[in-house]
């Protein structure tokens, strides 16, 4: 007798190729969600994190199906993301920098993953529903587009007390999001402060009430976001604002340049068209097809290891 088997096969992630341990994720529609997966260890920062962090939000930049990707943490979580693993920096992680590597050679973790974040081309948001030291700030908050917060957070940077320099591009984003003399407030008096303190307050997009709230909360504008947004018009957006020109002169044979660029493309067209229509528009244009030649047109940093860049 010939019997047919019922089993079903594991449908295949398109995650696993990377490899995550320390961070999950998951595609809903256009939404990628990324959660951190080390709750026991109060989601301390670990080298791998970092890897994990890296390599996800690369492959949402890349892949054409997202559109937003939103950052978050179990809610029951004792943190959202207590600082580095101090443990992993005893056992001598790169966390502060390997002893083989000079200090020319050293590459922070965290500003690996602030950089991944920062430059994205997609929409990036992060849902913050509980405490946040050191790189729980640093790394997994400043880089982003918007950030939602439980308004019961703990938050610090508390690096003058420990004897190290803020990391994570810590001392480039803090200024420009609140002001110098509010970053001089939260990095030199390493006090805990909450969210509706007046010297951070105005970091974030909403402050929730509740832990559970604020995922929900932070899905909302991702799914506005991705229904109602190009690809294209976000990608020349968030470069405008990171890489403007030195000069208003400048600045505007930039803009004037990417309006033109822009203008002429399919995503304009359907703009103008579900405008006049009065329908959500269906914007066909994507990064890995659309994008002019000139874009990006600034230079990049080389920023690898000098040891691996040789290889």
């Amino acid at each position: 007798m010939n019997y047919v088997s019922t089993a079903v096969t594991p449908a295949i992630s398109p995650f696993d190729h990377l490899g995550l341990t320390d961070v999950t994720a998951k595609l809903e529609d256009s939404i990628l969600i990324v959660t951190l997966n080390r709750s026991r260890k109060l989601n301390g920062f670990s080298e791998k994190m970092s890897v994990d962090l890296v390599r996800v939000f690369q492959f949402g930049d890349q892949d054409d199906r997202v559109r937003v990707i939103v950052l978050t943490a179990d809610p029951a979580a004792p943190a959202f993301c207590a600082g580095v693993d101090m443990e992993e920096v005893a056992r001598g992680s790169s966390l502060l920098g390997r002893k083989e590597d000079s200090e020319t050679e050293h590459r922070d973790p965290g500003g690996q993953v602030a950089m991944a974040i920062y430059n994205n081309r997609k929409i990036t948001i992060v849902a913050v529903n509980g405490h946040a030291s050191g790189a729980g700030l640093t790394a997994l908050q400043l880089p982003f587009d918007f950030r939602f917060i439980w308004s019961g957070s703990k938050i610090t940077m508390p690096f003058v007390r420990l004897g190290i320099a803020p990391e994570s591009t810590s001392t480039y984003l803090l200024s420009r999001l609140i002001g110098e003399a509010r970053a001089a407030a939260v990095l030199f008096s390493g006090a805990v402060m909450q969210p509706d303190s007046p010297v951070i307050s105005n970091l974030y997009y909403q402050v929730l009430p509740n832990r559970t709230d604020v995922l929900p909360a932070a899905l909302i504008l991702a799914r506005n976001i991705s229904t109602n947004s190009s690809q294209t018009s976000i990608s020349y957006s968030k470069g405008l604002l990171h890489h403007p020109g030195a000069s208003i002169e400048e600045h505007h044979l930039l803009d004037s340049r990417a309006m033109k660029i822009l203008g002429s493309g399919n995503d304009a067209a359907e703009g103008a068209k579900a405008f006049m229509q009065r329908r959500k528009p269906n914007f066909p244009d994507t990064l890995t097809k659309s994008l002019s030649p000139w874009y990006p047109w600034w230079k990049i940093t080389d920023v690898r290891h000098p040891k691996s860049s040789k290889l």
